[in-house]
């Protein structure tokens, strides 16, 4: 099996999200960190909850999200319990800028893919960045399973901007990514490319069109994936190329290297021979 990436163009998400998200807040004197305290549910007013970790306080103190690692839910909670109060707060916006390294396991997404058909109502997620806000809008546990799964598949939760007009998940996609790679814990392709790109920062400019043009060729195998990070020439069709194999254990090897131009097209380019 092999796969090529497709070249990324650059963008710059304005951060309206979080202007409309200050602003809103500014205006608002029953909402927590305005200087006014006003009573309320649990959560409302700091200090005074047994439980500073519960959901409750996630919601009513949204603002402190704003800052990487200010909530304590995401340490005393597991995404599966996660789920289950979003299903009991379907009425809530859950507002989450991250959540701690490796917080969603393999085991969690066993059980989350149980729920990926579910129809119950749920809150909906969105990041602090997002422009859009799903104000009276309900999303489902479903949903909200395979944005949970997303986030493990894509090694970030949130995994987009707002789990609702932003994600658009496909579940035989999920079904087919299960049996294949989720359900043997074996990494899948884009986990493969992340896991050298993080192992190697250098290559994170890999795909990219300027020139010289980047690209990503993959190869699936047994073992694990080859991986190619190409150099694409003008006169020759490849300048350079690092190769890789991620093992399914997911520790990377460093396969072989070309150095110099090379007259073998992109397409033909053997990730696991390294252009050999």
């Amino acid at each position: 099996m092999t796969g090529i990436f497709p070249r990324l163009g650059s963008g710059i998400l304005p951060p309206l999200g979080i202007v409309m998200l200050l602003l809103f807040c500014a205006g608002c004197s029953d909402l927590p960190g305005t200087g006014q305290e006003t009573p309320g549910p649990i959560g409302t007013v700091p200090g005074l909850s047994d439980d500073s970790c519960s959901f409750d306080r996630l919601i009513a103190d949204s603002d402190v999200q704003l800052t990487t690692g200010d909530s304590c839910y995401f340490t005393t909670h597991n995404p599966v319990g996660f789920l289950s109060d979003l299903r009991m707060h379907p009425d809530s916006q859950v507002m989450i800028l991250d959540v701690p390294d490796n917080w969603i396991t393999h085991a969690d997404v066993e059980r989350l893919m149980q729920e990926i058909d579910s129809a119950d109502p749920a809150a909906p997620v969105m990041s602090p960045l997002s422009s859009y806000w799903p104000f009276n809008q309900t999303s489902t546990a479903g949903n909200e399973a395979l944005f949970l799964i997303e986030g493990y598949r894509k090694g970030k939760y949130p995994p987009a901007l707002c789990s609702l007009y932003y994600f658009h998940p496909d579940r035989d996609e999920v079904r087919s990514w299960w049996e294949t790679y989720g359900k043997w814990d074996y990494p899948e392709e884009r986990e493969a490319v992340r896991i050298v790109q993080e192992a190697y920062p250098d290559l994170k400019g890999y795909p990219a069109d300027s020139f010289p043009v980047r690209s990503i060729r993959t190869e699936r195998a047994p073992e694990g994936w080859y991986v190619a990070f190409i150099q694409e020439g003008s006169g020759v069709p490849v300048i350079s190329a690092r190769c890789y194999c991620v093992g399914n254990d997911r520790n990377v090897t460093l396969t072989g290297a070309v150095n110099q131009s090379v007259m073998v097209m992109v397409p033909d380019f053997s990730s696991k021979r390294c252009g050999q």
